[in-house]
């Protein structure tokens, strides 16, 4: 018996390239390595190979649809991902990926708008884009997917953990913040790399994943903390919280309800270690380990470096962490390679951080400046432009921000986002009175979660718009983030240094 088949020669020339893909190659000749490390079974090595052959297959439609067409603008986007069943979102992810492997260069073009503001210049708003092919052949891409050592070698890593977190070999270990390869055991797949936040990540991108599908369809400007549906000041009622918590103690409640109505069975979050005031990556599973990892911690913690663990396997996991780690999920959405435990993540809560530290040649000094033992530290806050250390003996010692900003990881330059805009809900004290938390409701379910909130009366809220001094201070020393960041790379481009693409 024989069937027919009605396969074009676009359809074969469409497989024939995304065969040729480096990634694809590399994750079929390195089977047996994969199986044999054992973060993955069989079916799961599937998973990962199928799934991303379905993404570089559309890719390179997309990059062949680029080719054939003579108008390629936003309005053309638009068709592409209407007659491929896709959202507007999804095929500008997809351009913008061919554009970072020089597949394909990508134009935006912008537009003035008064600032409202006396003596301040035009606001500069995207109007439109523009994008041709390069002559230039799908093989050539493989220097841009290897091992993630570029970005530690570069000095921009964040210690988000998400490289060590998905390695299919299990090669990449997160030490005192930092990356190290076993380069006898990797495989040089690249997947690493692709899903790194500090390699290549398309922010206006982010932000439209962010909206519903509908909305997101046009191009425009995020602003400076990004998008969000609402915003409140809000603080915890659950007595054994508020006692311990940094401030409102929202994150920490997030986490008690998801846990005690079972909507998660795991969270990623920190703890202290041995070492005093030295977070660890833990795995919560109940609400004593909420209470264990309570409050802030501005010394870097790889939380995602979890996601390689056994227990996760099928599991409904949440995971409370910082702006970089937020990217590194949300980014893993929007390029779905079907990793296991990076889609059983279901809450994404974010942690407003200006910049973190490293332990000994950071967090150690600033105690060593204050003449205060590491040991005798009961909580830190950085508040008002000063980090201050309050002691079990009762006092408060603080330091400026500007005496110790050379203390600061050297990664935190680079990065633009203070508020943890790729977050279902994002949780900080700028903006809010003291005790209370701000609190940025990013999505649907990010909104869902937060009046569940209220309706089991975890939590007191009002509207940001209600308290002083609300979101202008926040939108404020968001702006001065995102102005030090670009800053930093210009000094980096200008250098010829490695910098991340956003």
């Amino acid at each position: 018996m024989t069937t027919e088949v009605n396969i074009s020669w676009d359809y074969l020339k469409n497989i024939s390239d995304t065969l040729e893909s480096y990634r694809i190659r590399a994750l079929i000749d390195a089977r047996e390595e994969i199986l044999k490390a054992g973060i993955y079974n069989e079916d799961d090595y599937y998973q990962i190979l199928f799934k991303m052959f379905d993404e570089e297959r559309l890719k390179y439609k997309l990059y062949d649809y680029i080719n054939s067409h003579s108008q390629n603008d936003f309005d053309s986007l638009r068709v592409f991902a209407r007659e491929n069943n896709i959202g507007v979102n999804k095929a500008h992810s997809l351009l913008l990926l061919l554009n970072n492997e020089k597949l394909v260069v990508v134009e935006e073009k912008y537009k003035e708008k008064p600032s409202g503001e006396e003596n301040s210049p035009p606001i500069k708003m995207i109007k439109d884009i523009s994008f041709s092919r390069y002559k230039k052949s799908i093989s050539e891409v493989k220097p841009i997917y290897e091992p993630v050592k570029v970005i530690f070698d570069a000095e921009i890593c964040s210690g988000c953990g998400m490289c060590s977190g998905i390695c299919p070999v299990n090669c990449i270990t997160i030490e005192n913040g930092f990356g190290t390869i076993d380069e006898d055991s990797c495989i040089r797949c690249g997947l690493c790399y692709f899903l790194c936040p500090r390699s290549y990540l398309p922010i206006r991108v982010l932000n439209m994943y962010q909206e519903e599908k509908e909305k997101a369809s046009e191009l425009k400007d995020y602003g400076n903390i990004g998008y969000f549906l609402d915003a409140y000041a809000a603080q915890t009622k659950i007595p054994e919280i508020r006692e311990i918590c940094q401030d409102g103690g929202i994150a920490s409640t997030c986490l008690y309800y998801l846990l005690e109505k079972n909507k998660i069975d795991y969270a990623l979050g920190a703890r202290m270690s041995e070492d005093p005031w030295r977070p660890e990556p833990l795995l919560l599973k109940n609400k004593e380990d909420v209470l264990l990892a309570s409050g802030t911690k501005y010394v870097n913690n790889p939380n995602l470096t979890l996601l390689n663990s056994k227990d996760l396997a099928n599991k409904k996991i949440a995971v409370v962490g910082v702006p970089c780690q937020m990217q590194a999920l949300l980014k893993s959405h929007i390029y779905d390679i079907g990793i296991p435990s990076v889609n059983s993540v279901l809450y994404r809560i974010g942690i407003f951080c200006m910049e973190s530290f490293p332990y000994e040649e950071g967090f150690l000094k600033i105690c060593e400046k204050l003449s205060v033992n590491v040991s005798d530290v009961k909580k830190t806050d950085i508040n008002k432009g000063k980090f201050f250390i309050y002691t079990k003996s009762g006092e408060e010692l603080n330091i400026p921000i500007k005496e110790i900003s050379n203390l600061a990881r050297e990664d935190c330059e680079v990065c633009f986002d203070l508020t943890s805009e790729s977050a279902d809900i994002s949780v900080g004290s700028i903006g809010a009175p003291a005790g209370w938390n701000t609190v940025l409701i990013r999505t649907e379910k990010g909104k869902e979660l937060f009046q569940n909130l209220i309706e089991t009366d975890l939590i007191e809220h009002k509207p940001i718009k209600e308290v002083k001094p609300g979101l202008p201070l926040l939108q404020k020393i968001a702006g001065f983030k995102k102005k030090g960041a670009e800053k930093h790379i210009s000094a980096k481009m200008e250098n010829n240094e490695k910098f991340p693409i956003y």
